[in-house]
């Protein structure tokens, strides 16, 4: 997709949340960003890779068409660039597939259902290179804003149910996306078609004390197999993730919040020539952080670190992070987010070839918030 294209697409979003209020819009909030996130290895003749970096730009809009009916609209355009230890150079940029949702409130703050549609506006057909770069840019490790440019978009349904009795508070989640066909690569001529995708969620919060919230939140996602030319290619394995946070007063107006979970994904099976399997990988993640205001702004440092397991030892490692991010908003309901962050880990790719990394992540969000 060409930058005009991105420009046009943002100035729409835009337009969603920021025109007047009418008789059957309540209210709205839009924003996009800035984002650049960069990586640079240590020992590029081990690893043939000698940096990966991201530029990202998200929008995002949400207005309400009337009392229980919201419209919401994000996407982003990317630009990603991979250097090998050569010095050569691939690059892939473009919009990401756009996904737009509407919800209706069957029973409001309590039961909703929605339809989902994923346009696909970004970039499929993909050189070998391409691709190479887009698998790095998706690799569980390292936390990039996108982890694709596109999946040929899809069409599909979800509901959500909240319920609170005294301290206690839960809330389910579902969403089922059927996949659609599309062509993969440049070199190849062949229909890819990921399969369809159920992802439930179920989380549980109590009140803790005066001032505390104690949360537990579990997902489970499956999909179908994704198919080549009507043929089954890949039988993708189950995902579990399981998190925990406690959020917490700190000082007078402070808050702060610490978190921890594990994802799982239980190993996958190629279908296609030969049955072959991908290794079962588990995620670890931890971090915290603190919301300190002062005067009109608000100060947000935080820490994380992520750790990767794979069953075959390949493509594992950890990572730690470390930043914050200032928020001011004016009377008028505009917000400017700036953020730093750096981090630093070491990742195995392969059986006695591993390598250290650093990276820099700095960005800029600016919402718009209107009210009827």
């Amino acid at each position: 997709m060409t930058n005009r294209t991105f420009l046009l697409t943002l100035s729409a979003v835009l337009a969603l949340a920021a025109a007047p209020a009418g008789a059957q819009t309540r209210g709205g909030v839009a924003g996009a960003g800035l984002m650049r996130e960069a990586y640079r290895f240590s020992d590029p003749d081990a690893t043939g890779l000698r940096s990966l970096s991201l530029l990202t730009l998200p929008f995002a809009a949400r207005t309400s068409l009337s009392p229980s009916l919201t419209l919401d609209v994000s996407g982003a355009f990317a630009r990603g660039s991979l250097e090998h230890s050569d010095g050569s150079r691939v690059t892939l940029s473009g919009l990401t597939d756009t996904r737009v949702g509407l919800t209706a409130a069957v029973v409001p703050d309590r039961l909703s259902v929605g339809a989902i549609a994923l346009l696909p506006t970004g970039k499929q057909k993909q050189t070998d290179a391409e691709a190479e770069l887009a698998g790095a840019i998706g690799a569980d490790l390292l936390p990039f804003r996108i982890s694709n440019w596109s999946t040929g978009g899809g069409i599909g349904l979800s509901s959500s149910l909240v319920h609170s009795t005294g301290a206690i508070g839960f809330g389910v989640t579902a969403s089922y996306v059927v996949g659609r066909e599309f062509d993969l690569l440049e070199s190849e001529e062949f229909a890819y078609r990921p399969g369809n995708q159920l992802v439930v969620r179920g989380a549980v919060d109590a009140t803790v004390g005066t001032a505390g919230k104690l949360s537990f939140a579990l997902t489970f996602e499956r999909a179908s197999e994704d198919r080549v030319n009507g043929s089954n290619l890949y039988r993708p394995g189950n995902r579990i993730q399981g998190t925990a946070s406690y959020a917490f007063r700190a000082g007078v107006s402070g808050s702060g919040v610490g978190y921890a979970g594990v994802f799982h994904r239980s190993s996958g099976v190629y279908l296609l020539d030969a049955v072959d399997e991908a290794a079962a990988e588990d995620l670890l993640l931890a971090g915290g952080g603190l919301r300190i205001p002062f005067a009109s702004t608000v100060l947000l440092p935080s820490v994380d670190v992520r750790i990767v397991r794979r069953a075959d030892g390949n493509d594992q490692g950890f990572l730690l992070g470390a930043g914050s991010s200032l928020e001011w908003t004016n009377a008028a309901g505009l917000t400017l987010e700036p953020s730093l962050r750096a981090r630093f880990g070491r990742v195995l790719a392969r059986e006695g070839v591993e390598t250290g990394f650093t990276g820099l992540d700095i960005g800029l969000v600016v919402r718009l918030r209107r009210h009827r």
